[in-house]
């Protein structure tokens, strides 16, 4: 058998590792990799998705490696149909618990035990607005320039060096305390915009993201709403 056509069944033996690994890139925030580190991580996903495939079906693999029968020939693999679905399947459930795992940090049990110190997530940034952060969070968001943006937290950037949000029922704070709201959706702040801090607020007692007095003709208000928060 050529060199070419074992190189891939020797791929299609790997394949389910390299599956887990892209949903779990695909569902969980993951930190930079090189390319020989996602292969490693593959080939792992691949180890523990075989293991657990043997655990269930007492042994068996899903293929046969068929002997050669003549000097001439290669050995072959024997695929059986009816196990890739029970594969396929053990690929998706693992690749899912890894992505809550990294997701809502399963570190936190090594913590504890004081194995380690690191959580699961890539970055503060990750663990701050995954992990402490609110559905519906009230933000503040300082500037450059002694300006802030208040409202309503709802996408985020995955990576801090991105540093982009998304705020909805967004006002701007100027300098001197005035608050000018914004028309529209929201307002996106992006990298260009130089955060300088973010201070995730309390909610109003009355459940309420923020209260604005009815705008001047100049389209501000006074900074006095800011007081009811808690």
């Amino acid at each position: 058998m050529p060199t070419s056509v074992i190189a891939l069944q020797i791929l299609l033996i790997l394949l389910p590792g390299f599956a887990a690994a892209y949903i779990v890139q695909m569902l969980a925030l993951r930190g930079p990799q090189t390319d020989f580190d996602k292969v490693i991580e593959s080939c792992l996903y691949s180890v523990l998705i075989y293991a657990c495939f043997v655990f269930f079906t007492h042994g068996f693999l899903p293929f046969d490696i068929l002997a050669a029968k003549a000097p001439a020939t290669e050995a072959t693999i024997l695929w059986h149909r009816k196990a890739l679905l029970g594969l396929g399947c053990i690929t998706v459930i693992v690749a899912l618990l890894a992505a809550v795992y990294v997701n809502y940090d399963g570190n936190r049990i090594f913590r504890r035990l004081k194995v380690t110190e690191r959580t699961a997530r890539r970055s503060i940034w990750n663990d701050i607005f995954q992990g402490e952060a609110s559905n519906n969070q009230l933000v503040q968001v300082e500037l450059e320039g002694n300006r802030s943006l208040m409202g309503v937290l709802t996408y985020y950037s995955d990576a801090a060096e991105d540093c982009s949000l998304f705020v909805e029922q967004a006002r701007w704070i100027a300098a001197d305390g005035t608050i000018e709201v914004v028309p529209g959706l929201g307002v996106l702040l992006t990298k260009s915009s130089n955060i300088k801090s973010i201070s995730f607020l309390d909610e109003p007692p009355d459940g309420t993201a923020v209260e604005v007095e009815d705008a001047d003709d100049d389209g501000s208000t006074p900074a006095a709403p800011i007081a009811t928060l808690d």
